[in-house]
């Protein structure tokens, strides 16, 4: 094959592609988006990235059960190949043009076994005959009449949501337990493991502890740990005394792994486990019952509301099996701006899952700021409640009101901007959906690309 030289050099790598692996040969890609719900309900899946791609081979059907695709990471790109066939020997094929479409980083493969099916057909008693009752039990737009007087002319038919508790295949090969001897021991007692941190359960009358164990000095030693790093947890501890692990990893020039990290914390602190200080590190020494300033520093935990319309489009903070290709190497996450100020609510904020803790010094809204700024400052010798700390009654419910309607207004926002860019794709695909054929004399131009189809992740053609 011949190719121009000129063409050569033309790629599209910076255009992100996602590559969906139908489970079938595709005839009418007009059915084949029917089956995967349409181009709201793909995009909808892209946007939500844990989300998996369903598939139902019969769409017009309500009780047909969905396959379903996992998404992982692929390196890998669509090629655009134009051939010319002559319409008198279609066999005969000459590639005209071969360019990259573009980068493919995400890929939907459909790698379960689908869910059992149950059609909604019956056997009639005067006939014989099979015949689907799918129309008479799901109504087609308003209903007249009222389909409950005649009972016994509609159809029972109440299949279950599943029948399979799970759509992976089981690998394990089952076989009988092998009987012990009386002297057999099945496993060896190992040494319990040592928690090198002291871990505080919050009372009024235990005093607070003042320097790390031994065994953490001995493990602060052995261990391989940068002067530097040291020196910047103790200076963030002296500045500010009550810190939690997510806001210390979030700190620009602060930059260790989680297993460093255990080792620093248990150093220069220790951890409440309960209390208005719960999942916190306070420094050695400081008593937060004792300081009436330790206030700013209670967790408020704050859990987006299940009767809010927009509950669903805050993703739940459950870990996914992570499922990527083995032929990838190990890369280190880079922090976005968004991520390294997640542990931080402002006017603007969009909580990550929707269960967020936050310490009270780190909601900047000028509603909570003022009150707790006009918190009434105890006599001297007062000590702190022990459930609500600091802050009176009912305080943390009046702040969770406040940062629902911030949260409910920003997401009322950012729907309203992608229902316009929306809008926008769909006018895009009403225009330029259809394809056509160019016929050059006797001859035919065909375009296509071996492997999947893909979709783009922007869903704008070129």
């Amino acid at each position: 094959m011949d190719y121009n030289p000129k063409n050569a050099h033309r790629h599209n790598f910076n255009r992100e592609l996602i590559c969906i692996e139908y489970p079938g040969i595709v005839v009418n890609p007009e059915r084949m988006m029917d089956t995967l719900g349409g181009i709201r309900d793909i995009s909808a899946t892209f946007e939500q990235g844990r989300r998996r791609l369903e598939l139902r081979f019969r769409p017009e059907c309500m009780y047909a059960k969905p396959v379903f695709g996992d998404a992982m990471n692929a390196s890998a790109m669509a090629l655009k190949i134009v051939v010319r066939r002559k319409k008198t020997n279609p066999e005969e094929a000459e590639v005209r043009s071969v360019r990259i479409a573009g980068a493919v980083r995400k890929m939907y493969k459909f790698g379960t076994m689908c869910d059992f099916q149950q059609l909604p057909a019956f056997r009639a008693r005067d006939s014989g005959k099979v015949e689907c009752v799918h129309d008479e039990i799901v109504p087609r737009g308003a209903c007249i009449t009222n389909r409950l007087e005649n009972p016994d002319e509609l159809p029972f038919f109440l299949p279950p949501a599943c029948f399979s508790r799970t759509d992976t295949i089981n690998k394990n090969v089952l076989r009988e337990q092998k009987e012990l001897k009386p002297n057999q021991v099945t496993k060896r007692p190992g040494k319990p493991r040592q928690k090198h941190g002291i871990y505080q359960v919050f009372t009024m009358n235990e005093p607070v502890p003042s320097e790390p164990t031994k065994l953490c000095q001995e493990m602060l030693a052995s261990r391989l740990i940068a002067k530097k790093d040291f020196d910047i947890i103790r200076s963030a501890f002296e500045a500010r005394p009550i810190w939690t692990k997510h806001a210390l990893r979030n700190m620009k020039q602060f930059n260790v792994s989680n297993d460093m990290m255990g080792t620093l914390l248990p150093a220069v602190a220790y951890f409440y486990v309960n209390g208005p200080w719960r999942s916190t590190w306070v420094r050695f020494g400081y008593d937060p019952r004792k300081h009436f300033e330790a206030r700013m520093y209670q967790m408020l935990d704050f859990r987006v509301r299940s009767s809010d319309a927009h509950h669903d489009t805050i993703k739940i903070k459950r870990l996914a099996i992570s499922k990527s290709n083995y032929r990838f190497g190990v890369v280190a996450p880079v922090k976005s701006e968004k991520a390294a100020n997640s542990s931080i609510f402002d006017e603007d904020t969009i909580p990550p899952c929707r269960i967020v803790f936050y310490q009270y010094c780190d909601i900047h809204l000028k509603k909570i700021k003022d009150m707790l700024s006009k918190v009434p400052t105890p006599m001297s010798g007062t000590v702190c409640d022990e459930r609500h700390g600091w802050l009176p009654s009912r305080f943390d419910d009046q702040c969770r009101n406040i940062m629902s309607e911030i949260v409910a207004r920003n997401i009322r926002k950012r729907s309203a901007t992608a229902s316009e860019s929306q809008s926008e794709v769909d006018s895009v695909y009403g225009e330029e959906g259809e394809t056509t054929t160019e016929y050059e004399g006797n001859e035919q131009d065909e375009s296509g690309s071996e492997g999947s189809a893909y979709v783009s992740d922007e869903l704008i053609p070129e």
